[in-house]
């Protein structure tokens, strides 16, 4: 039987090298499958932080962070690029496309980098170009662009590229760092709606980060980070 928790945060505590003043002190925060949570909150208080010790990319000083069951301060760091590749999936600001691949070959790179998602994406029959068919497809990104280099691409079609990169494989986890940004209003909320449309149909729990506040009525949960941060109500570090 799967674990209804797929991350669970127990007395965690960070603080960058060099830094005498902790980023971070979380006695908890759990997220459940297929839970879709909204973390809030200012420039500089350790957003980007934590989805960086929630993907393994960063380890506590002390205290746990469990990805589906694993301690990922008890692994190596290829163990936890590993788990971050099974079944985590990015949407980064900045959308970290490969500037030179056609756009259906950026959303079949996670299958490249992870057996465990390149199974998952064909497990209901389909072929794997043609289950990144489907997501962009359903993300309303018009087929004339499929094999178009991502530059080619306005904003926010690149931003719905990056979407079904990371959807593909059914990750587990969905990890969304400040991805509208660059969008006005009305962009934001169609983007919002198709994103958490197919992190539905994937069953993923999704994280979305954003310090704009107007896009918490999308989400079920809402986490404002100052509030979970005991480090917040002194003196914090979490920017170099």
């Amino acid at each position: 039987m799967k674990s209804e928790t797929v991350v669970a945060i127990t007395d965690l505590v960070f603080r960058w090298p060099r830094q005498s003043a902790v980023c971070l002190d979380l006695p908890e925060l759990r997220l459940r499958r297929g839970e879709h949570a909204f973390l809030h909150g200012p420039s500089g208080c350790g957003k980007s932080t934590l989805l960086s010790l929630i993907g393994g990319v960063l380890v506590p000083g002390s205290g746990s962070i469990d990805l589906l069951g694993e301690d990922l301060g008890r692994l190596r760091s290829t163990q936890r690029d590993r788990l971050r590749a099974d079944h985590i999936g990015f949407v980064f600001q900045q959308f970290n496309l490969v500037p030179y691949l056609p756009v259906i070959d950026n959303v079949l790179l996670p299958c490249r980098f992870s057996a465990r998602r390149r199974e998952q994406a064909q497990a209901g029959g389909a072929s794997l170009r043609g289950e990144a068919e489907r997501l962009l497809s359903h993300l309303d990104l018009a087929r004339d662009l499929w094999l178009r280099p991502a530059t080619d691409l306005s904003v926010g079609q690149q931003q719905r590229v990056a979407a079904a990169r990371a959807l593909i494989g059914h990750p587990e986890l969905l990890i969304a760092d400040e991805p509208t940004s660059a969008l006005d209003a009305e962009r934001q909320e169609a983007f919002l709606d198709l994103l958490l449309r197919e992190a539905n149909a994937a069953g993923s729990t999704v994280l979305f980060v954003s310090h704009d506040r107007r896009l918490a009525s999308h989400f079920v949960r809402d986490l404002a980070l100052p509030a979970l941060n005991r480090a917040s109500h002194g003196e914090t570090a979490c920017t170099i």
